[in-house]
């Protein structure tokens, strides 16, 4: 039959804005996030239910199995068909859900009722209105499937909570129709394709939601929603990386593998070609390589580039189906107007009632395990049984217990923002235990331990496409410290100190960008003013501490400037006056500083001169903070780019986690190029990372290892040998190369890091707690008795 779909429907309508943008993700609205849904204990509103379902399940014991009838397959149609005809057009939707629950396969089939009611003016409650809309129809399920389904089956009538099914999405596979196709009409594909798919899941001990929503409509027709989510970790694909995955090799639970002999295909699907130019590689060491760029095939002079791109992003969330996912525990048939617009696709699509038996069948296999047991941080949904309609045999009704009500604190309290660092916790950590991965909230009793622990004995992160060579991952939940550079680069320091890899999760896509930008480059910015590679600093919290335990004061309020000259010097300047001075592998605290100094003596503050004379003295510390302002100490970074040991994410709205990721215009395509993608790199990282200096040099060895360590960051392509990064190199460094007899110690003299990595200050954070190599005991059970001093509130 030809496909005849409804109009596509979006939950918002994305504005066309034509102006050209270059940063396409910051044109998109900045999410937020309250605490965790998981810890509010007492079910939300929008709870993910179905009233008055009915379960149908089929017997387990081989014995009560085989007499199952054989018009089986054909029965939950009956059921629609007659239900349809009975209510006169009462209803708008049937839906029906099938997966593995703890006795085998059960199937949940329920409607929703079209709300034109008048009686709604006659209940007490929303809830009472509720369920008189759905009586009538519930009613009349209740007689059909008495009459179709077999005596076998034991049916129960209740609620179904979806919830337990955890807090973040997983991919979905949802079928889709071209419009210059049709469907297939019954029996020319000559295989039971449910039963294949669902074979084929249970081989595999997958555990799967399977859905198909169907609208009636006149003569006979439905429209059609179908989809299909899995839930193993190794099954979920997430970012660009996995995107790419998908679209070069598919997902391995497409509904389309089987479907398509109706001629059916799916989101996972021929999606990409039109707006990403992707490449999936396999090496035979195991590691894989991906790479995805914009085409930008679809600009015209009516389509800007930035809107084509936001397409691309749109297509890119379309094919990892994790959007789709919420859509789906809703019941919602909602699907993204781009697929009619620019892909000639329709996710809804009209069949005849004979087809209807393909996609909600009663499907006759058993399941001797449970494949809920191996996903982490998940369960089936929960039926809550208030009606037994049939019994029979081995398969009993299970009534679900109710959800423990337990008070949560009210969030407009006064003391939020704790709160909401602690939901942002607790979620970070529901996401990456329902990934799949072994991670651990730390109990802070000192300022100097990350947030969370992760722990992996591959090196493989199951949750975002991130692989290290550590045991022990930082994660750092950055909620409030996003808008100061200097938190964000302390806990950074912490992590490398430690040894370990660092992973920052915002709360936002927004807050990501900025965090991304503080460790893409931990200085302020450079002194264009000077000739010898100056940087500005950032300033610390924490105040510079003299010797004698004095701190070094200014009148007024004023702003401190730090400025570090490589390995020389570091200045502390205030309103452009130099204030102190020294070697930046110094304490910075011995340094002689032209400023006045505070102390606390005997609960008096008091500002001294050099010498120890009383300027002024204070009872009230918010009296002298209102005169006087510290010097901070400055945050000398441990090298020019922290991007290396530290990874950037934020919670998306669908309620997962993305990893940050702002390519440069240099990460051009293979098909541009992969030299000029290399000296695009080259020249960038020279200019952001080195600097003309006299009487110094770098060696040939540390350039290409930094360079490779930038493009590895920066790219989403392959990172190339040193003999490439050495050819890619600007000419008038490229001809500077010196090197002795044989070309042996080859360096670049004239020439320095920005920020060099080998100095070694006292005042890093982590390095004089001692923090230089605690993986072996910040474990799950000892960490609470780490004993660490404080360094700071970052």
């Amino acid at each position: 039959m030809a496909a005849t779909p409804e109009s596509p429907q979006t939950d918002d309508d994305r504005a066309e804005n034509d102006q050209e943008d270059s940063s396409t993700p910051d044109t998109l609205p900045d999410e937020k996030f309250g605490p965790s849904t998981r810890a509010r204990f007492e079910p939300p509103k929008d709870k993910p239910q179905r009233r008055s379902a009915f379960r149908i399940r089929l017997p387990i014991i081989e014995d009560e199995f085989e007499t199952l009838p054989d018009y089986i397959r054909g029965c939950i149609t009956q059921v629609i068909e007659e239900v349809r005809k009975e209510t006169a057009g009462g209803i708008n939707q049937f839906e029906v859900l099938q997966y593995p629950g703890p006795v085998g396969l059960e199937l949940i089939l329920s409607i929703e009722p079209k709300r034109n009611d008048a009686r709604s003016t006659n209940q007490s409650t929303v809830g009472d209105f509720v369920d008189r809309t759905h009586e009538a129809g519930a009613n009349k399920l209740t007689k059909a499937i008495q009459k179709y389904v077999p005596e076998e089956c034991t049916v129960e009538r209740g609620s179904l909570d979806l919830s337990p099914l955890g807090t973040t999405p997983v991919n979905v596979s949802r079928l889709h129709l071209r419009k210059d196709h049709v469907v297939n009409p019954v029996g020319t594909s000559g295989v039971d394709v449910l039963a294949t798919t669902f074979n084929t899941l249970r081989e595999h001990s997958v555990a799967f939601v399977y859905q198909t929503l169907l609208k009636p409509k006149q003569d006979g027709q439905y429209t059609a929603a179908v989809r299909l989510a899995t839930y193993p970790p190794q099954f979920v694909f997430t970012g660009r990386e996995d995107f790419v995955k998908i679209a070069e090799r598919g997902h391995p639970f497409d509904l389309a593998t089987t479907f398509g002999a109706y001629n059916l295909t799916s989101n996972f699907r021929g999606l990409t070609d039109r707006y990403w130019e992707t490449e999936y590689t396999e090496k035979i060491n195991g590691e894989s390589f991906a790479s995805a760029s914009y085409t930008d095939e679809m600009v015209t002079s009516r389509k800007s580039r930035s809107q084509a791109r936001r397409e691309a992003d749109q297509v890119k969330e379309i094919v990892l189906g994790k959007s789709d996912y919420w859509h789906m525990l809703s019941a919602n048939a909602t699907w993204d107007t781009l697929l009619k617009k620019e892909l000639n696709r329709y996710a809804r699509f009209d069949i005849t009632g004979p087809f209807v038996a393909q996609l909600t069948g009663l499907v006759r296999l058993r399941w001797k395990t449970n494949p809920w047991g191996v996903v982490p941080g998940r369960e089936p949904p929960k039926f809550h049984t208030e009606e037994i309609l049939n019994t029979y045999g081995s398969t009993a009704p299970n009534y679900g217990d109710n959800d423990e009500l337990i008070h949560v604190p009210d969030e407009t309290l006064a003391n939020t923002g704790s709160i909401a660092h602690h939901g942002h916790v607790q979620s970070i950590v529901d996401i990456f235990t329902e990934g799949g991965d072994e991670i651990y909230e730390i109990t802070q009793n000192s300022k100097s331990l990350p947030d969370i622990e992760l722990h992996t004995e591959t090196g493989e992160i199951s949750t975002i496409p991130l692989t290290v060579d550590a045991s022990y991952v930082s994660v750092e939940a950055e909620l409030h410290n996003k808008t100061k550079a200097s938190t964000t680069l302390v806990n950074a320091d912490r992590a490398y100190a430690m040894g370990r890899h660092v992973i920052f999760v915002y709360d936002s896509r927004k807050s990501a960008k900025r965090g991304f930008s503080h460790l893409s480059q931990p200085y302020n910015d450079n002194l264009s003013d000077r000739d010898d590679g100056g940087v500005r600093l950032y300033n610390r919290t924490r105040p510079v501490r003299c010797p004698d335990d004095r701190i070094p004061v200014m009148k007024g309020s004023t702003t401190t400037t730090w400025e570090l000259f490589g390995r020389d010097r570091i200045v502390a300047r205030v309103n452009g006056e130099r204030i102190a001075g020294g070697a930046p592998g110094g304490d910075v605290g011995e340094f002689s500083w032209d400023t006045h100094f505070y102390q606390e003596v005997d609960g008096v503050h008091r500002v001294e001169d050099a010498d120890g004379a009383v300027i002024e003295t204070y009872n009230e510390p918010e009296t002298l903070n209102s005169e006087w302002t510290r010097i901070p100490l400055p945050h000398i970074p441990i090298c020019g780019n922290y991007l290396h040991f530290a990874t950037v994410a934020y919670r998306t709205g669908a309620g997962g986690i993305d990893v940050y990721s702002d390519f440069p215009d240099w990460d051009t395509p293979d098909s541009a190029g992969k030299m000029k993608r290399h000296r695009g790199c080259l020249e960038t990282f020279t200019e952001q990372l080195m600097c003309e200096r006299e009487d110094t040099r770098i060696s040939s060895g540390a350039l290409q290892t930094w360079a490779q360590h930038y493009y590895t960051a920066a790219s989403a392509h392959d990172t190339p040998p040193g003999s490439i990064i050495v050819q890619a190199l600007p000419d008038e460094i490229k001809d500077a190369k010196k090197g002795g007899t044989n070309n042996r110690n080859p360096h670049y003299p004239g020439y320095d890091w920005v920020i060099p990595p080998e100095i070694d200050t006292p005042h890093r954070p982590g390095v004089e707690e001692g923090l230089t190599d605690l993986s072996e005991t910040l474990t799950e059970t000892s960490v609470a008795d780490v004993e660490i001093d404080t360094d700071e509130a970052e």
